[in-house]
Parts: structure tokens; sequence; C-alpha cells
């Protein structure tokens, strides 16, 4: 099937690239609505459109959908004013959560609170998200407008990093090595539509 993509409107592209570039690995990124904002602190969203782009210093990249949205995305916002923040990767059994976290919903209002998802405080200024497996402290470093509308590529520093014991040990070389198994790590396949690794193979 030969799909032609001249006219497409950017909500139509979107549904037809998140089905076919798949699987994602998912940044569930937790940033700051700002301290007098009480228990409505933490904004908590979920971006597919992530990936890892340089080892040095280690940084990664994700895509936030303010032409989709029709305006400026709270964390978006809350990057501008206060860089750090915590992309936390999930496991399959917080589809829920991760979901949820997807809702739009008012400025300044939590994800957090509103559906009980709990934080930890660690070694950083942003807590993270008690069940992920795996959570990176970041600095965003650049903000890239692309497109022909207000799609904003975030570039953001890896400074800090934490995993949960049972998913990362040190190898005889003292390298950190990961039990994919144990991750279970979500992945995006489509809007609302998510699966895990079936198999690990090597070749």
């Amino acid at each position: 099937m030969d799909v032609e993509l001249e006219g497409l409107s950017e909500n139509d592209a979107y549904a037809l690239f998140s089905q076919i570039i798949i699987p994602r690995p998912i940044a569930w990124v937790l940033s700051d609505n700002g301290e007098e904002h009480g228990a409505e602190r933490w904004n908590l969203g979920p971006f597919s459109y992530f990936n890892g782009i340089t080892s040095d210093p280690p940084m990664v990249m994700f895509s936030i959908g303010d032409g989709m949205a029709g305006k400026i995305k709270d964390t978006h916002r809350n990057l501008k004013n206060n860089p750090e923040c915590v992309i936390s990767l999930a496991c399959v059994d917080q589809a829920k959560d991760m979901q949820n976290s997807a809702e739009d919903l008012p400025a300044g209002q939590s994800e957090v609170s509103k559906f009980n998802i709990a934080l930890s405080d660690w070694n950083w200024s942003i807590p993270r998200v008690t069940a992920a497996p795996v959570s990176m402290g970041c600095v965003a470093r650049q903000f890239t407008r692309v497109g022909n509308t207000e799609q904003i590529l975030v570039f953001a520093e890896i400074t800090r990093l934490w995993v949960r014991d049972d998913v990362g040990a040190l190898d005889a070389k003292g390298q950190v090595r990961i039990d994919v198994e144990a991750f279970d790590p979500l992945a995006r396949v489509g809007k609302g539509a998510y699966a895990r690794l079936s198999e690990i193979f090597r070749v």
C-alpha cells in the first residue's frame, strides 16, 4: 500500500506514525510546577517521541506537542522556568498510571495528586516515581522548535541515575548490567496502546 502523505493533518500524521515507529520507550517526565502550588507542585506527563542521543555527556531527547495541544504544555513551561526534571522509565505494571497521567488537566493541576502516584525523594532536587524501575535526574539544556507547528524538542542531560536493585547489578568488570526481564519496560505502540517485550535474543 502506497500511503499518500500530502495534505495529511498533524493529528492524522501523529496517529499514523505513532503506530509505525514502534515500539517506543516512554519518557515519564516529572517537572516542577513551583513550590507555591503545594500539593499540586509536581507535573507528570508521558512523552513517547523519546530516545537517547549522546553518551558524552549522556543525553536524551523528547518531543512536546504544544502545537497539537493548542497551548504551551505544562512540562515545557516548567522546564523553561526550572530545567531540572526526572525522567522515569515505567514497567508494564504501571501502564494504568502512565495512561492516566496523559490526561489533559488544567494548568498547574498535578497528575501525581489526582491519580495518587507515589513519589520518593532521592539524591536530586526533583523526586522520582517510586514504583518506576529506572529514574534519571536530568537538566534540560536546549529547546528546539521543529516542523510547521509548535513541536518542541527538549534535549536533556542525564546527571543522576537510579536503578532498582533487582534490575541493575555490577558485573565482573564493574559495569552496570540491566536485567531486562526484571525491568519489564513499558513500550508505546499507538495512541493509548502499549506493549511489553516478549523475547530477548542476541545475534
